[in-house]
């Protein structure tokens, strides 16, 4: 009867011991979905300053220049 208590208790802390080490692998994940989806916005944010940056006459002159390169 002792042995059985007993490996109900190292049982019952290997379980422990897994589901301690699930949870750090989820938030870890978790964590990495995160960081990726702020990069992707700051990603966003950077090129929309860059897009708001651009003169309007810029960006004309340079799509007039590319149509008389592809002389269309």
């Amino acid at each position: 009867m002792l042995l059985l208590a007993r490996l109900k208790l190292y049982a019952a802390g290997i379980a422990v011991f897994i589901a301690a080490l699930l949870g750090v692998y989820l938030r870890g994940r978790r964590d990495e979905a995160d960081a990726t989806q702020e990069r992707e916005l700051n990603e966003y944010i950077e090129t929309r300053k860059r897009v708001d940056g651009v003169h309007i006459d810029d960006a004309d002159r340079w799509l007039r220049n590319r149509a008389d390169k592809r002389d269309l």
